[in-house]
């Protein structure tokens, strides 16, 4: 199994085509996907700008706004991007549409070379589980305005960990020598985390490490929207 990590996601590619991409945004918008999807919503919906979620709101039916930018909830949206607002209550039935600054822009950037799943630091394990047929996989970490971000990093590592010895690029190299912190301790630790504790998010960290087991694989409805399901 070879694994190529990229640290952000202006980083070139090797290949043209990959059996899996993994696209990582543990702070917040994997962890959010994957608590919107395990607490039974129908579908999440990555948006890559404003504008494209709030005329994909007109098209979608049963559809909630979600999303932020410098981290806090986007004005006119039903939602901001911490797990904690997408509850059972809240989400079940529902098609969450959600943009971002960092991970759905990674979505958008890397669904054309390959199927793709998101992950966090909350489905890793399973993530891993369901990667292991792959040959070639990708996986980058969406980062924090162009720059590394630790906890995609450090998620990157632990889920190499949970692999039979794959081989890695440099970046997957560095990645796994981080993997045996604490997670919460990197979390704490990361530029993003501490901007969240600092605003009043410091519960988002906490979070981020409760597992869940679903692997959001993104797909197209019948009209040809790209959507995250499980």
């Amino acid at each position: 199994m070879n694994v190529e990590v990229l640290s952000i996601p202006c980083e070139h590619v090797k290949k043209d085509s990959y059996d899996l991409v993994i696209v990582i945004d543990t702070l917040r918008a994997g962890t959010t996907i994957a608590k919107a999807l395990s607490n039974g919503a129908s579908a999440v919906y990555p948006a890559g700008s404003v504008e494209e979620a709030v005329n994909l709101k007109k098209k979608i039916p049963f559809s909630l706004l979600a999303g932020e930018r410098k981290s806090f909830k986007i004005d006119g949206f039903d939602l901001g991007n911490s797990p904690l607002e997408f509850n059972e209550k809240v989400v079940k039935g529902k098609n969450m549409i959600l943009t971002t600054s960092n991970g759905t822009q990674a979505v958008n950037k890397f669904k054309a070379y390959g199927p793709l799943v998101s992950m966090a630091l909350s489905n890793v394990k399973s993530v891993a589980e369901f990667s292991k047929s792959c040959e070639n996989v990708l996986v980058v970490c969406s980062g924090s305005h162009s720059e590394v971000a630790l906890e995609d990093l450090y998620t990157a590592g632990k889920y190499i960990s949970y692999l039979d010895l794959p081989a890695l690029n440099d970046n997957g190299i560095v990645a796994k020598s981080i993997s045996s912190e604490k997670e919460i301790k990197i979390l704490k630790m990361s530029h993003h985390g501490r901007y969240l504790s600092q605003h009043g998010m410091e519960m988002d960290l906490y979070e981020a490490i409760k597992e869940t087991k679903v692997v959001p694989n993104l797909k197209k409805d019948p009209f040809g929207i790209d959507f995250f399901g499980i």
